[in-house]
């Protein structure tokens, strides 16, 4: 008597869930699309801030608030929007009373004066007119230092995309 083994596999049940199995990978995927569009979204925002906060001289908290990441689901898109509103001045260093204004880091604001409220942070202002009211908050245009440190770390982002991406992929493939 011949040994042998004989195997008989049928195939046709394994092929027919092969669309299923495709497709849901294929979501998985997009939804590492998104995480990784996201991510990146929040890495431009983490080192703009910082560049930004290195050339002002001044904490990252200010500027890191006027970054807001929006996801938008399905759209394989993130929105990351930066409000360039003018920084109020004692975000810049400590303000201190001077006889001609007020004095913060390397700046100096003529006629203005420092808030006489007890708080954490003391505010700068300066009156409208020559009346005792109305008065504005003293603020420092930084849109010119911004926009060239963001766009520089812009065209590093399709990099970082491609690189979190292929991360999440990976992640993504290698479950089960």
């Amino acid at each position: 008597m011949a040994a042998g083994f004989a195997l008989d596999i049928d195939m046709s049940e394994a092929l027919s869930r092969a669309p299923d199995i495709l497709s849901a990978a294929r979501q998985e995927l997009d939804r590492a699309a998104d995480r990784a569009l996201t991510k990146t979204a929040k890495w431009l925002r983490t080192h703009s801030a910082r560049e930004i906060g290195r050339e002002l001289s001044i904490i990252q908290r200010p500027i890191r608030v006027r970054f807001k990441v929006y996801p938008v689901r399905g759209d394989r898109a993130t929105r990351l929007w930066i409000g360039l509103d003018p920084l109020a001045v004692h975000y810049l260093g400590t303000p201190r009373q001077t006889p001609t204004g007020v004095s913060v880091g390397r700046h100096d604001y003529r006629h203005a004066f420092v808030d006489p409220m007890k708080s954490r942070s003391p505010m700068v202002w300066r009156r409208k007119g020559r009346e005792r009211l109305p008065i504005e908050k003293v603020t420092e245009d930084w849109q010119d230092i911004a926009q060239p440190v963001i766009q520089r770390w812009e065209r590093r982002a399709t990099a970082r995309f491609a690189e979190i991406f292929e991360q999440e992929a990976r992640y993504v493939l290698s479950r089960d």
